[in-house]
């Protein structure tokens, strides 16, 4: 597995990093003896970048993943999780909404981007994963996708309170690196404003189907040595099953306008036997400022295949024909 680094903290990250919400329950049940064998298949194949986060399975996750990585040396380990959510038990006879996570624990998620509220999240990550230190600590879900028409008071609180207990964190050498962790690549634009971060993961925002960020936002990042790193390379599934299976995209239903997207990459790949897949993982790393691509691994089967879809060769032409048909902008230097 090839690493990169994250420029500002100088941080070796492997290119292709374990996204920790299946083990969490996302959408699907796992055993809990289940979840720490992917996990272990996953180092066995040469992985060390593992993301989690409370909002997971509402701490499901991080157990897990805690549980399974324990055993395993803590310096070899890139562990990132996420603040910005604070987990409260929930009476016994109040049912769990797992937004997503099927049988989440039974805890209620309560938006706190304060600094108290980072410090407290953080503080129980640390608990639940068993560790003494985070090496990436994202700031989560912040952004008008998430909060609407209350983005401008959580993003003011935010950057005003919960950045200062980030940096503050970083400066005592309990986490690396900070940033933020979002499904949109604009309020990362707008974060850089405010404060100094060491890297973004962007989920489901630079792919082959949503690819603005690369109109102006990697030059920035390039220009200012602030890395990214990319989650949900395929959409939330539909560019790993295709336009026929569909999966998932942005978390829902894969509208009709998508399917007909996925099509044309689908027969640009055709024309090059490129799995849509492979292209889907190796497409940011085309990009110097992405350092690595998570993607969700629930499978010791999927584990392999993602690696041999990110390590397989792909010529320039292939990138060219993209270009070509408007799927993707042109590359730097091109």
């Amino acid at each position: 597995m090839r690493t990169r680094t994250i420029d500002i903290s100088g941080t070796p990250i492997c290119e292709l990093g374990f996204g920790a919400a299946g083990i969490g329950n996302l959408y699907r049940p796992m055993e809990s003896a289940m979840a720490l064998d992917v996990v272990a298949d996953a180092w066995r194949q040469g992985v060390r970048y593992f993301d989690t986060a409370p909002h997971y399975g509402a701490g499901l996750s991080e157990r897990r993943l805690g549980l399974a990585l324990q055993e395993l040396p803590r310096e070899a380990q890139l562990l990132s999780t996420k603040v910005g959510r604070v987990l409260e038990p929930l009476p016994s006879n109040v049912p769990v909404d797992g937004e997503g996570f099927v049988q989440a624990a039974p805890f209620a998620r309560r938006y706190d981007y304060s600094y108290d509220g980072v410090m407290r999240s953080f503080e129980d990550s640390l608990q639940r994963l068993g560790v003494g230190r985070i090496d990436i600590l994202l700031m989560h879900d912040i952004g008008r996708l998430t909060h609407g028409d209350q983005h401008e008071l959580q993003f003011r609180t935010a950057m005003d309170s919960g950045y200062r207990a980030m940096a503050e964190l970083r400066e005592q050498g309990l986490v690396k690196a900070i940033g933020l962790g979002v499904n949109e690549w604009q309020v990362c634009d707008e974060a850089m404003n405010h404060g100094d971060f060491d890297c973004f993961m962007v989920a489901n925002c630079f792919t082959l189907l949503e690819n603005s960020i690369t109109d102006t936002f990697t030059e920035r990042c390039r220009h200012e040595r602030v890395s990214l790193i990319v989650a949900a390379p395929f959409n939330s599934g539909v560019l790993a099953k295709g336009s026929v299976g569909a999966g998932h995209y942005f978390y829902g239903d894969v509208p009709a306008e998508v399917i007909e997207r996925v099509k044309v990459l689908e027969a640009v790949c055709g024309q090059y036997d490129i799995p849509l897949a492979a292209a889907a993982i190796q497409y940011p790393l085309r990009y110097d400022c992405v350092k690595s691509v998570v993607i969700g691994m629930t499978k010791g089967v999927r584990i392999r295949q993602n690696i041999d879809w990110y390590a397989l060769p792909i010529p320039s032409e292939f990138w060219q024909a993209l270009v070509d048909k408007g799927c993707i902008g042109a590359f730097p230097g091109a």
